[in-house]
């Protein structure tokens, strides 16, 4: 990412209403609309703050706009959408028309605080249990996917799980922001670069190009800020040749929709590959899928999913739930739908048609869940289970 020579003290300087927002640490960001229309977000809520008539007008914004890329190289005037860090860290993203209606600015402030796992499990962000099954994970050398949505904690939890590993490993991380704090004496940090208009689309460094090059510099573990787009392939293939205990964040809001959007960015990159092939690298790349996710402005795991392959003749993912957090108020539990979704997921699995009101034997359950295609016993189990319904179902069409 570009870096510009504005830090957050002057842009706040240059804009009075935002002044008492920097030093304020439990804002994370914050979010102009256009002039007159300021929100920030604090402790992970949202609120709009009240601003005086003539004050955060059009021109103020444009002043704003012009300090946030000072040195940057990036002009407004030809590149409406703008993407820099500041000197402080904080990431700066700039709208303007004609890709938006009015010239919007969202700050995301860099934290100055690092959480460690211990920490994460303190708050109440981290399971105890899941924490102890990410670090046998990576030390064990299998590899995890931290998965959710935006400003979900994703980072947060990357950087806490990162100061899991062995600090006598080498560890490269490749980001298109710096966000991962570093505390091992034997890392290397990468930094991937958009194709600026100044120097003609040229001088641009891509994520998937320092990926490809991470493996010539010897890495013990792999740590990628974020995959989202066709990058996804070539840390597939990194993974699944070696370099375990590695890390990588995604956005999506289910363990399974983790695994399948990590397939499409693999489908991304072009090679040619089916489908099926990239699934199954998928699958053997991660051994385990984190998902955090924002409640009511509380930023925690809601579930851990150990990923055991794939099902191509079903297209779906063979994973094992390894923590869900628990129901609250009698509402189903945040990791799923509860227990009607998951005889569903089931039934779409092996073509069960019960459901979790009927009364389902061990035999029955073991044919549904068995490969009813190879194996002749459970052919038979499936067709002795199913004459003794056919009685039944007589009965009702007489």
């Amino acid at each position: 990412m570009v870096e510009t020579q504005a830090s957050l003290v002057e842009v706040g300087e240059h804009l009075p209403d935002l002044r008492r927002f920097v030093d304020d640490d439990s804002v994370s960001e914050i979010i102009v609309n256009g002039p007159g229309r300021l929100f920030i977000e604090r402790d992970g809520r949202l609120e709009r703050v009240p601003v005086a008539d003539g004050r955060l007008g059009q021109r103020d914004l444009e002043a704003a706009a012009a300090m946030i890329t000072r040195g940057s190289g990036f002009d407004l005037r030809h590149e409406p959408i703008v993407d820099v860090r500041l000197g402080d860290g904080s990431r700066a993203a700039i709208a303007a028309p004609p890709a938006s209606t009015a010239l919007a600015i969202t700050i995301r402030r860099f934290s100055k605080c690092l959480f460690s796992a211990s920490d994460l499990v303190k708050m109440g962000s981290l399971p105890r249990e899941v924490l102890h099954v990410v670090r046998d994970t990576l030390l064990r050398d299998g590899n995890v996917l931290i998965a959710g949505g935006t400003g979900s904690g994703k980072t947060t939890l990357l950087n806490a799980c990162v100061g899991l590993l062995p600090q006598s490993d080498r560890i490269v991380v490749i980001e298109d922001t710096v966000e991962i704090r570093l505390t091992h004496p034997n890392a290397l940090r990468l930094e991937g670069r958009a194709l600026g208009r100044r120097e003609g689309g040229r001088g641009g460094v891509r994520i998937r190009d320092l990926v490809r090059h991470t493996l010539r510099h010897r890495p013990d573990h792999i740590v990628l800020g974020e995959v989202r787009g066709p990058e996804a392939a070539d840390v597939i293939q990194a993974l699944v040749t070696g370099h375990g205990g590695s890390l990588s964040t995604i956005h999506a809001s289910t363990c399974e929709g983790a695994l399948n959007r990590l397939a499409t960015c693999a489908l991304q990159a072009g090679d040619g590959l089916p489908w099926d092939v990239i699934c199954h690298s998928v699958a053997a790349a991660f051994r385990l899928v984190v998902r955090q996710a924002r409640v009511d402005g509380r930023r925690a795991v809601r579930e851990a999913v150990a990923v055991l392959g794939y099902e191509p003749r079903t297209g779906g993912w063979l994973t094992r739930t390894v923590w869900e957090e628990p129901a609250r108020d009698g509402q189903p539990a945040a990791g799923a739908a509860g227990v009607e979704a998951r005889w569903k997921r089931v039934a779409g699995l092996r073509g069960l048609l019960v459901g979790p009101s009927e009364p389902v034997t061990v035999a029955g359950l073991l044919v549904s869940l068995g490969d009813t295609r190879r194996s002749p016993a459970t052919r038979r189990l499936w067709r002795k289970r199913g004459s003794r319904r056919r009685p039944a179902a007589a009965e009702e069409e007489s």
